[in-house]
């Protein structure tokens, strides 16, 4: 697995063998960096449930400002931030625990949790419709598989929904 575009271009990032987690795939990453474009640049972005990392460390790569990446496993996550010596911010913790603490809205935001998890997908709809998750003109960006039931989506306004095989990616906004 490689960083496709930027300053970390063709860099390998280390991800687990055994299946722990699944990264996501390099078409679903660069079709996002495609819907989001130069915007990127200057950008802040929030990466939840995070893994080994690729989509924040993608976003740096294209010119984000600020990166945080959120994981209750944070291994691979901080070997290859090691790795890219690279400035994004690694937590450690449960992506709902720190939308809870969180200071200041992101531009932008991953979310791509455990997909058998629906509950995850649920408590974190409620907390993104009662706070500040993303900026004014900010995006979210949800990974999905078909079979999780999208009625927590019901409050916001879907933007766009691809399909990349089993991965389903919605652009969400207030």
């Amino acid at each position: 697995m490689n960083i496709i575009s930027g300053k970390y271009k063709r860099r390998k990032l280390l991800y687990p063998k055994q299946r722990e987690f699944r990264p996501t795939k390099s078409i679903v990453r660069e079709a996002v960096f495609s819907m989001i474009g130069s915007n990127i640049e200057g950008a802040s972005f929030l990466d939840l449930c995070s893994g080994t990392g690729a989509m924040g460390l993608e976003a740096e790569s294209r010119g984000a400002s600020r990166v945080v990446c959120v994981d209750r496993d944070v291994r691979f996550l901080i070997q290859n931030v090691e790795l890219l010596n690279a400035s994004a911010q690694v937590v450690r913790s449960d992506a709902i625990r720190y939308l809870k603490t969180m200071a200041q809205p992101f531009d932008y935001v991953y979310f791509d949790p455990v997909w058998a998890n629906q509950a995850i997908y649920d408590q974190f709809f409620e907390l993104f419709g009662a706070g500040s998750i993303i900026s004014n003109q900010g995006l979210l960006f949800v990974e999905y598989d078909q079979l999780l039931d999208t009625t927590c989506f019901s409050d916001l306004m879907m933007v766009k929904t691809s399909y990349y095989g089993n991965s389903i990616i919605s652009i969400l906004t207030i």
